[in-house]
C-alpha cells in the first residue's frame, strides 16, 4: 500500500466521532490545555451522548457543513485567534450570521 493511501486511511479511521463531536473537538481545542480543555471536551460528549440532545441526522449534517468552514482561514491568524471574531464564530456555528 502507498505510503500516502496508507496515511490517508489511518487518519480516516481515527476521525471515528461525529460530526458533531468533531466539531465540538475542534472549539475545544482552542481552549487552554488542561482542565479547560478536558471540561469542554466532556461537555461535548455529555451533551452529545444524552438522550435528549443527541444529534439527529439534519444535526450531523449542518454539523458536517461547519467542519467544513470552521478551519485555520489561511489569512495569517490560527483557527483560535480566528474563532475570537464574529465570521470565526459564524464559520464554526456558534454564532449566526447577520440578517
Amino acid at each position: 500500500m502507498r505510503p500516502v493511501l496508507t496515511f490517508a486511511l489511518l487518519a480516516a479511521l481515527a476521525a471515528c466521532g461525529s460530526p458533531c463531536q468533531d466539531l465540538g473537538d475542534r472549539i475545544c481545542d482552542c481552549q487552554p490545555a488542561g482542565a479547560a480543555r478536558d471540561q469542554c471536551k466532556s461537555a461535548v460528549k455529555t451533551q452529545l451522548g444524552s438522550g435528549a440532545q443527541t444529534p439527529g441526522q439534519a444535526d450531523e449534517a449542518y454539523c458536517q457543513e461547519k467542519l467544513a468552514t470552521c478551519r485555520d482561514p489561511g489569512i495569517g491568524v490560527g483557527l483560535c485567534e480566528w474563532l475570537a471574531t464574529r465570521d470565526g464564530k459564524i464559520a464554526c456555528g456558534l454564532a449566526y450570521p447577520p440578517p
